[in-house]
């Protein structure tokens, strides 16, 4: 039997977390994503050394809009017992996902490797969109995305697939740790994503991996300005090294 876990103290230490750092900090964290790219804060994690922060190459945006940018709402499913009766109690249980979440948060969702349904799709996406939820990055498939599309809500996953989650995943956990796309993702983590991918930043790094990826994208503006006069590249590399 799967244990179910669901909207734990974890988080009460979400909203604190994102307090202390969005009142004490020099501006909001999503304000300074949506000046910057995700490769910017892949280069800032790599060279503070706090370790893996990118989820799978194969999670990409599935949607028009492309950026999806927040504080983790982690939610993990599991498989369903074989020929065991859909309880719609799971249902209820799965909309408190977005609905007990907060403004400016992001679902991330772990599907446990199944690929036979999907877990995201047009309810979700109107429920979340009129919580405040900023997207969802999805570790498994998704649909209705012309639907998702038509309010401009971003979704990153590892590709679509029309059937229904009844019978076939059940809720796990929701605001729980979890792995998400080979990332740790905790209740208020960063979560950034663009066209190239997702990054996922412990809470407690915010601050340290944004003044840090404003430095690098400040540096690689300064080389495209520099490239675009003509000046010899391994000049530049002289003056201020590649990022």
């Amino acid at each position: 039997m799967t244990t179910v876990s669901i909207d734990t103290p974890n988080e009460t230490e979400h909203s604190n977390t994102l307090g202390d750092v969005m009142s004490s900090k020099k501006s909001n964290p999503i304000d300074r994503c949506m000046k910057l790219y995700v490769a910017a804060l892949s280069d800032a994690a790599d060279e503070i050394g706090i370790g893996r922060v990118c989820m799978d190459s194969r999670i990409v945006p599935v949607t028009k809009n492309k950026t999806v940018v927040g504080f983790a709402r982690p939610a993990k499913l599991a498989k369903s017992a074989v020929r065991h009766p859909y309880d719609e109690v799971q249902l209820e249980r799965f909309m408190t996902i977005a609905t007990r979440a907060k403004k400016d948060d992001v679902v991330v969702l772990q599907m446990s490797g199944a690929t036979d349904c999907s877990g995201w799709g047009q309810i979700m996406t109107k429920i979340s969109s009129s919580m405040g939820i900023r997207g969802a990055v999805v570790d498994g498939t998704v649909r209705d995305v012309d639907e998702t599309d038509k309010i401009a809500f971003p979704v990153f996953a590892r590709g679509r697939h029309p059937g229904t989650i009844r019978a076939r995943l059940d809720i796990q956990s929701i605001g729980e740790p979890m792995e998400c796309g080979g990332v740790t993702v905790r209740p208020g983590d960063l979560v950034f994503g663009d066209g190239d991918g997702v990054v996922v930043i412990p809470s407690g790094r915010i601050e340290e991996i944004l003044t840090t990826a404003e430095r690098v994208a400040a540096t690689d503006k300064w080389w495209c300005a520099m490239l675009d006069q003509g000046k010899d590249p391994h000049e530049l590399n002289k003056q201020k090294p590649i990022p």
